[in-house]
């Protein structure tokens, strides 16, 4: 699967319980995402649906 170029066949296979494998650039990607993630917490900064609510709660921490 890449991004942009996903059939219903795939999005079906995968709904059903198909495993997933991640190449190692998009692996690397993700664990990059979640480690500014975790520093931003770690500062204490809101992250909008990881320490806040979402929508009008999105004020409440």
């Amino acid at each position: 699967m890449q991004p942009g170029q996903v059939t219903l066949a795939q999005w079906r296979a995968l709904y059903r319980g198909a495993d997933v494998v991640l190449d190692e650039a998009c692996a690397a990607a993700v664990l990059r995402s979640a480690q500014t993630v975790e520093a931003i917490v770690a500062r204490g900064e809101p992250v909008y649906g990881v320490n806040t609510g979402f929508g009008k709660l999105a004020s409440v921490r």
